[in-house]
């Protein structure tokens, strides 16, 4: 049996101990082989060379005179750039346990090419108490796609943190701690994953963080069909920055050393107006919020609520409250 696997053992061998930087010898090879139990002469070796190079593998052969010939795999799918980035944003997602990420990071490594797998570390440090401690995320995930792809409904448990730093059931004890939802999409923003989907008892769409979400299950009812006025993109722009509240125009008088802050969260399209050397107004579609607030606040001095005066009204005693508050 292993003479009959002998090609498949030379692919895997090549695969995952050679490339362009790191080519294996013929006498490598052969003690491979021999350890696999299929021993092979050199010109079987050959054949077999050729035979994963017609069949569309690239594999790179070195002869010189006086020199052992020498063999490098080069099919790979994943360059080292593009493998770092997968590394990085999985070691960076919160929404990922710690354990998980380690495992996923030791798969992306094996992906790469032997040369640089010894480089492929995490660039991106984050602080394992940010990472998710929900170790059935995947799962949720899977089960949530799965009921979408089958129009389904869905079932789940939302948990919330008590005073004692214990994760528990959101109204436990009564008929709402089982969540019924409609799954309409899943979204990674922030480096979490939320679900957006219709709830069942509050009768609106609503965004659930996954990794809240425990024993996710598909049930056998049909999905509420998403609204007629329900945009995927409009939903998520509004809601995963300023969260609820009624949409509203509004003005805003910004500092120009801010311009990119602006640009980052309302995009390129917007118009400025009334500029000069150090300021300019924009104006954008909000959702009025103390999320807003709380956004303008961190720009202060740089950035004042123009209009509508009601806007700015409350924004002032959004201020006063969190004066109060803080004098308390």
């Amino acid at each position: 049996m292993a003479t009959k696997n002998r090609i498949v053992y030379l692919m895997q061998y090549l695969r995952e101990n050679s490339d362009e930087n790191k080519p294996v010898t013929t006498a490598q090879i052969r003690e491979e082989m021999a350890n696999k139990g299929c021993p092979i002469i050199i010109p079987t070796l050959r054949d077999d060379i050729e035979a994963l190079q017609s069949a569309g593998y690239d594999i790179q052969v070195n002869e010189t005179e006086g020199l052992s010939t020498t063999y490098s795999w080069l099919d790979r799918e994943w360059s080292q750039p593009e493998l770092q980035i997968l590394v990085d944003a999985v070691s960076s997602s919160q929404f990922i346990t710690k354990e998980k990420s380690r495992e996923l990071i030791e798969k992306l490594v094996r992906m790469g090419a032997p040369s640089f797998r010894e480089s492929l570390k995490p660039q991106i440090l984050v602080s394992e108490h940010v990472k998710a401690p929900n170790q059935q995320i995947l799962l949720s995930v899977q089960a949530i796609r799965r009921a979408i792809d089958r129009d389904h409904k869905i079932t789940f448990k939302y948990m919330e943190y008590t005073v004692d730093k214990k994760q528990v059931p959101r109204h436990e004890g009564t008929p709402e701690e089982e969540y019924i939802v409609s799954p309409y999409a899943t979204i990674w923003n922030n480096d979490r994953y939320y679900l957006v989907g219709f709830s069942d008892r509050r009768q609106h769409v609503n965004t659930f963080r996954v990794d809240r979400m425990m024993h996710v299950k598909q049930i056998q009812k049909k999905r509420v069909p998403e609204p007629e006025d329900f945009n995927i993109q409009d939903y998520t722009d509004k809601v995963f920055w300023m969260y609820n509240g009624n949409e509203e125009e509004v003005t805003l008088r910004c500092r120009k050393k801010i311009l990119d802050q602006v640009i980052d969260r309302f995009g390129e399209g917007i118009e400025l107006k009334n500029t000069t050397e150090e300021m300019f107004d924009v104006t954008v579609p909000v959702c009025i919020s103390g999320t807003f607030y709380a956004w303008v606040v961190q720009f202060v001095g740089e950035m004042n609520i123009v209009e509508p005066v009601r806007v700015k009204e409350a924004f002032v005693r959004y201020l006063q409250d969190a004066i109060d508050d803080a004098h308390g």
